[in-house]
């Protein structure tokens, strides 16, 4: 079966993701400069690309110039953040990591989730991290430490972050790109995939070289969540030591096995017609 998106949905679609991005200034779009390269480190982010609260910890991931395996846990319903079932293919993991967190402290299931295995060894479990504003400080605090500070260093997250600003603007600020990318394609709800689970180790994962507030990288970020297809997520934004691995190309960069593929239209065609189960709802959007 062959889908074929039409000229008109990807013109509306790159529209609303770059209105989306100025929601957020230029929050996410740039590394920070540092006096050294990050420490190495080996990060897992359960999550879903619609959520604010996920948003502002893959904008740090950015601003940190980190490299992070993303496995995408759409949701399976509207009503219920947390709800899922045995189809889900990451939320029931991400439900084992919740409950060996010493902060875990309710039976609902919520996201962002970081697991942190840099000095895990054979006898110890991972670091588990849950809630927005305490995987912040801790990736600031293991991995921020060579960020160069002053005036001349100011950077856009620090403003439009800044507690001088009342919480409520602040929130409909990181919000904007969820209320502006509502539909259920948009990393909203899963849409059954013929990703293998078996599939995942680290020759065969997909690898996505993008940043945050790029308003191309975030449609194809939307499709890898919908399909709950995992990747690493390699931060390549402005000022990032990873951008030398692009050799002159721009952002988002999809690498599969030995396919590359750079652009949204290229990286979004390959996904679906790859990816997408034939014996399942096809998108709204496509046509066959």
């Amino acid at each position: 079966q062959e889908y074929v998106v039409s000229k008109s949905k990807i013109s509306m679609d790159r529209i609303l993701s770059s209105l989306a991005s100025k929601t957020r200034g230029r929050v996410g779009r740039a590394a920070a400069r540092r006096t050294s390269l990050p420490p190495d480190h080996d990060l897992i982010l359960y999550e879903y690309e619609a959520s604010p609260w996920c948003r502002i910890v893959r904008e740090y991931l950015t601003i940190l110039d980190l490299k992070v395996q993303i496995r995408p846990c759409p949701r399976q319903t509207l009503f219920l953040e947390g709800a899922y079932n045995k189809e889900s293919r990451f939320r029931p993991e991400a439900m084992q990591y919740l409950k060996s967190s010493p902060q875990h402290q309710t039976d609902d299931l919520t996201f962002p989730i970081l697991v942190d295995r840099t000095n895990k060894s054979k006898e110890d479990s991972p670091e588990v991290i849950v809630e927005s504003y305490a995987i912040l400080e801790h990736l600031w605090q293991k991995y921020g430490q060579s960020v160069e500070g002053g005036q001349k260093n100011h950077r856009p997250d620090q403003w439009w972050n800044s507690s001088s600003i009342p919480f409520p603007i602040r929130f409909l600020s990181l919000a904007g790109p969820s209320y502006l990318r509502p539909f259920p394609s948009c990393g909203v709800l899963q849409t059954p995939s013929i990703w293998n689970n078996n599939n995942n180790n680290d020759r065969d994962i997909i690898t996505l070289y993008q940043s945050e507030g790029c308003p191309e990288s975030r449609l194809v970020r939307e499709t890898l969540c919908t399909l709950e297809i995992p990747y690493l997520s390699i931060a390549a934004g402005l000022n990032s030591a990873n951008s030398d691995a692009l050799k002159g190309r721009s952002i988002p960069v999809l690498e599969d096995g030995a396919q590359l593929f750079h652009g949204v239209s290229e990286c979004n065609d390959h996904l679906w017609k790859t990816y997408k189960d034939p014996s399942g709802k096809v998108p709204r959007y496509w046509n066959t």
